[in-house]
């Protein structure tokens, strides 16, 4: 049976609005709580929606991050700047964020994250082309080439998995 897909909203440096709901950084942790309800909850982060949403909260019980980690088989389906992070091109995604963004990258992790510091956002995902495309000589020279993997691989190599927005500085 799928889940109902919720639809969010992210406004970097701001917050996110969740189908009607605002969550803002800066906010209350109950403020959050009578938002969305209980969450499952580690350290001074909760979770929400079988762990697609994580809100951390600094200190003073205030939202300082709000990321989304169910990639796009998640049931949640950000969009950032009119763009669904989760189901456009990688690539396509990071050049709106980098035009957003001064037409900088702040911080490269080898195509798997990248962090844009001025609008606070950051991107990442388990695989990239690159490494898919390392797997697949190894498979073959080991004589192991495992079609089903590879697709697999080029799949999420081709999206991001988690996309996340601090408040102002966060990254940087």
């Amino acid at each position: 049976m799928r889940k109902h897909t919720i639809k969010a909203i992210i406004n970097s440096l701001e917050g996110i609005i969740l189908d009607d709901k605002k969550i803002l950084l800066g906010m209350s942790k109950s403020e959050v709580v009578s938002l969305l309800g209980n969450a499952d909850i580690w350290e001074n982060c909760y979770y929400y929606f079988d762990s697609d949403l994580a809100i951390d909260f600094d200190e003073s019980d205030k939202v300082q991050f709000i990321d989304f980690l169910g990639g796009k088989n998640g049931c949640i389906k950000p969009y950032i700047y009119g763009m669904a992070a989760f189901d456009s091109d990688a690539d396509d995604l990071v050049e709106v964020l980098k035009s957003h963004n001064n037409d900088r990258i702040d911080y490269d992790e080898n195509g798997y994250a990248y962090n844009f510091n001025e609008i606070s956002i950051g991107i990442s995902r388990e695989s990239t082309p690159e490494g898919v495309q390392r797997d697949i000589e190894e498979m073959k020279a080991d004589g192991e080439y495992d079609q089903d993997y590879v697709d697999s691989e080029l799949e999420l190599a081709r999206h991001w998995a988690t996309i996340g927005m601090g408040r102002p500085n966060y990254y940087g």
